[in-house]
């Protein structure tokens, strides 16, 4: 069934891709209304939340969407049991399924797909999607190709692997499902151990598609240029964090006939946007979510998940929209996002050579407990990882985990030269100077 139900989604948003653009606002406004009310009669937060603003039932048919009050992640963490309609869901339920399930393609209840990330706020985050949910992300990401095909190919990932990442799990999804069929080969590749240990296994396999953070796949292409590597994708996807234009230039330059592909999405939102070759830019998939640009901060409304609504969102993604009008498709084109960018920790390892701790390791860390941390390199060959802990009873058990999994993400790196401290503290403070919270400090 699943398999079908993705079938129904893509051509459905195959159609609106030759909708008007006014008709694409008239069908955002309908899914966004449909949303509200579901939100306001089934999920117990919503319910209260509104209505503490002064809204009513009555109200919600028309009333503007910027007089809703917004929520962020704090508020979200702090009420998270009461974001659901399902009632068995819980925050501790959902943090014992992490900690025992790994796997990123194992499912809560056996109907969930569960993503947890801390993004760039430090503060651990989980978003959930029902099945159903997770067919509409996989037929909206079709998107990403210019050329889509039946046809078989042979895919890499390299990124974070070992567990419910949002762009592993995505990458696993045609496991064990008849989707299966397209993937002529599959190659893993774990941004958290030494890339060098993949280029011959690389050269072997040859890939049709590439898909992966930029930075690591800028690492790739830094071996195809000096000739030690050698493979010839027909698509590069990139995302997970920006790509610069710099490195997108880079890729270019080394793959000259590869299609480089810049795919938009968070945690909270799987499917947020696609930038191609042939767009000439980037597009937000207006049918998909609902993006308010202010000139600090996005707000997002995610118009498919009702297992887990998100309303009114702020993110720090910050957004500018494209001058050019005159688009290939009817969606809200983008010039450039900001805000998204982390610092990256190198250090040496054991055999004398500088690499590096990827972002998104340190951003989708996960240890029972942890409620928000901090990544502060001192040196080449040392760091604090700062905890904040929310099970205060547990507290030399989570300690003992976090060094745990510190040790693992050294060990895969050839980095057990590198020495570390556990802090644990009471808050971690936004940077003085700047009022924004820093995921990594170097």
């Amino acid at each position: 069934m699943s398999f079908l139900t993705t079938v129904h989604y893509y051509y459905s948003l195959r159609k609106n891709l030759n909708y008007s653009r006014k008709k694409i606002l008239a069908l955002r406004e309908k899914k966004f209304r449909k949303l509200l009310k579901y939100a306001y009669k089934k999920i117990p937060f919503y319910k209260d939340f509104y209505t503490s603003n002064g809204i009513k039932e009555s109200m919600l048919e028309e009333i503007p969407i910027y007089e809703l009050p917004t929520i962020n992640k704090n508020l979200m963490v702090a009420n998270f049991d009461k974001f659901f309609k399902d009632n068995q869901i819980t925050k501790n339920k959902v943090e014992d399924f992490l900690k025992n399930n790994p796997n990123p393609t194992s499912l809560l209840f056996n109907k969930y797909h569960v993503i947890h990330s801390s993004g760039s706020t430090g503060t651990v985050g989980y978003y959930l999607y029902s099945e159903r949910e997770w067919d509409f992300i996989k037929a909206i990401s079709t998107r990403m190709f210019s050329n889509f095909t039946l046809k078989r190919k042979k895919y890499v990932f390299i990124g974070a692997v070992d567990g419910h990442y949002a762009a592993i799990s995505l990458f696993f999804s045609p496991l064990n499902q008849p989707e299966k069929f397209f993937y002529k080969g599959y190659m893993v590749m774990d941004i958290n151990k030494p890339i060098k240990s993949y280029l011959k296994d690389l050269n072997d396999f040859q890939p049709d598609n590439l898909t992966g953070y930029p930075f690591g796949i800028r690492s790739l292409a830094q071996f195809q240029n000096e000739g030690i590597l050698n493979i010839h994708p027909e698509v590069i996807v990139c995302g997970g964090e920006p790509l610069l234009k710099n490195v997108k230039q880079f890729l270019k330059d080394v793959w000259k006939d590869t299609e480089i592909v810049d795919s938009y999405a968070t945690s909270e939102s799987l499917a947020m946007g696609v930038s191609r070759e042939d767009l000439k830019g980037m597009y937000i998939y207006d049918d998909a979510v609902y993006l308010e640009i202010q000139e600090d901060k996005t707000i997002l409304t995610n118009l498919y998940n009702y297992t887990q609504p998100i309303i009114r969102y702020e993110l720090t993604d910050i957004l500018k929209k494209s001058k050019d009008n005159k688009g290939k498709w009817p969606f809200t084109k983008i010039e450039q996002i900001t805000g998204r960018n982390e610092l990256i920790p190198f250090f040496i390892n054991e055999n004398g050579e500088k690499d590096f701790i990827h972002p998104i390791v340190i951003a989708e860390f996960f240890v029972k407990g942890v409620a928000k941390f901090q990544f502060v390199q001192k040196d080449q060959s040392s760091f604090v990882f700062k905890i904040v802990v929310s099970q205060k009873e547990r507290l030399d058990e989570i300690v003992k985990e976090v060094r745990n999994k510190l040790n693992d993400i050294l060990e895969k790196k050839k980095m057990q030269n590198v020495n570390f401290d556990v802090k644990i503290v009471e808050d971690i403070k936004p940077d003085e100077k700047t009022g924004k919270y820093k995921l990594i400090v170097i």
